[in-house]
């Protein structure tokens, strides 16, 4: 199988895993504040443990059955955007449009200089 990227990985691609990891983080926090007791615990663990799943299995590099662009770039924008509105509806509106900007703005850019590396 080979893989899309044929140089080493840059800041970019650095920063787009950084954003991937805090996507998690984002998931799992407003998790944890949208449920109380119990409930809070298994949002906290399972929206990121889900959204994890459905990277590894559909969106990363490796993926042996990884979409193709665009949808791969509209997953990745609809699991932003999910997150940031959880993250919103959990009180914290100004950290959710951060990571939404940065996050939408990470991934397309990530996803375009993938794609111009891909070009033969």
């Amino acid at each position: 199988m080979t893989h899309p990227q044929t140089r080493p990985p840059g800041a970019v691609e650095f920063l787009v895993f950084i954003v991937e990891l805090v996507l998690l983080v984002v998931l799992a926090v407003a998790g944890a504040r949208l449920g109380d007791g119990g409930l809070g615990i298994v949002l906290g663990m399972g929206l990121p443990l889900v959204s994890a799943v459905l990277w590894g299995l559909r969106l990363a590099p490796r993926a042996t059955r990884r979409l193709s662009n665009p949808t791969r770039l509209v997953t990745k924008l609809a699991l932003v955007l999910v997150a940031a509105g959880l993250l919103a509806a959990s009180g914290a509106l100004v950290y959710a449009v951060s990571f939404f900007v940065i996050g939408a703005a990470l991934f397309t850019i990530g996803e375009q200089r993938e794609r111009s590396t891909a070009a033969p």
